[in-house]
């Protein structure tokens, strides 16, 4: 199987079937445009809802379109967008589903604060994607208690600023000074269900490409 960084919180995951979650548009360089089983939308802003912008058979933009994506054990849990119970920013989906045997979370644009029972409603899970870059999203500094919490397998920090990006966000250094176990990539790393790491690591995607 194969992760692949398109840019912000979008990821082309390659395996017996294909996922992309949170396609985006207008933010300073363009979406490559990819084939996939199923494209993923935590919630309408235009960062994360370009649903037109990938090739896809079946499209998942809110709850209740869970039922459509049976075939990677799709689950949504609702959250909140902001720190306010969504009054600025509304609902965010958190979706978690399993491709080859590996259960993945991503955290959408998850803004409410460290939250006990949201990490037991999403539990157990393999690789974490989740936002960094403050703003419009947790910061790095309840980025690092929700990794810690959840204690997935492989943890990738998403949503945060690049050289071409034109959001209004931080880098990831901070975040990532805040681990040991730091493996650096390009723009793809291969996983396997048999060869994860036994203890937390993160995994960072080289974001000078975007």
């Amino acid at each position: 199987m194969k992760i692949n960084f398109l840019g912000h919180s979008c990821f082309l995951i390659q395996g017996d079937k294909s996922v992309v979650t949170d396609p985006f548009s207008d933010i300073g360089y363009p979406l490559k445009r990819v084939d996939c089983d199923y494209v993923l939308s935590s919630h309408d802003h235009f960062d994360h809802s370009n649903i037109n912008g990938v090739c896809y058979k079946t499209c998942v933009t809110c709850k209740d379109d869970a039922f459509l994506a049976k075939e990677i054990k799709l689950r949504a849990i609702s959250s909140y967008h902001d720190s306010v119970s969504g009054a600025k920013r509304g609902i965010n989906y958190i979706y978690q589903f399993e491709v080859d045997g590996v259960i993945f979370t991503h955290l959408g644009d998850l803004g409410q604060d460290f939250c006990e029972d949201l990490v037991k409603q999403i539990g157990y899970t393999d690789v974490l994607f989740i936002p960094v870059g403050g703003t419009y999203t947790i910061d790095c500094k309840q980025a690092v208690l929700y990794a810690n919490a959840i204690s997935p397998k492989i943890v990738v920090p998403m949503h945060f600023k690049t050289p071409r990006s034109n959001i209004d966000i931080s880098g990831c250094e901070q975040f990532l000074k805040q681990f040991d176990n730091v493996e650096h990539v390009d723009l793809a790393f291969d996983l396997d269900k048999n060869t994860l790491p036994t203890t937390l690591q993160v995994v960072a995607f080289n974001g000078n490409n975007y």
